[in-house]
């Protein structure tokens, strides 16, 4: 590897490092947001539940962000939890045909309330 073949690695590497940090600090961020509510891609957990409904996140730019938007509303429906999560990346946001469009996701699940035990 010449001189400036490393030098040209080195710095894609320290670029790449940033931008895995800056990331990485997007999604503690998200996590810390979402305040801790059950969230999980199974249709059911191993205890007792009522289902609330369907909890739909707004677009958000991150995968991270639309699930936290989509805890935000099962938090409005009452719920402790969303089974059954899936994110999808809105088809008309890919850059089909053009790169000036930005991927956007949404996140949604079905919101539940954990049986009380008395």
């Amino acid at each position: 590897m010449t001189g400036e073949n490393a030098a040209t690695d080195r710095k894609l590497k320290k670029e790449f490092e940033r931008k895995r940090r800056i990331l990485n600090d997007m999604e503690d961020a998200a996590h810390d947001a979402s305040g801790g509510l059950y969230s999980i891609t199974l249709d059911a957990p191993p205890f007792p539940h009522t289902a609330l409904g369907m909890a739909v996140g707004e677009l958000r730019a991150t995968p991270m962000q639309a699930v936290v938007s989509m805890q935000e509303h099962a938090r409005e429906l009452g719920a402790d939890g969303v089974l059954g999560v899936a994110i999808c990346a809105d088809p008309q946001c890919l850059g089909m045909g053009t790169s000036a469009l930005t991927p956007r996701f949404v996140a949604y699940g079905t919101a539940v309330q954990w049986a009380r035990s008395d």
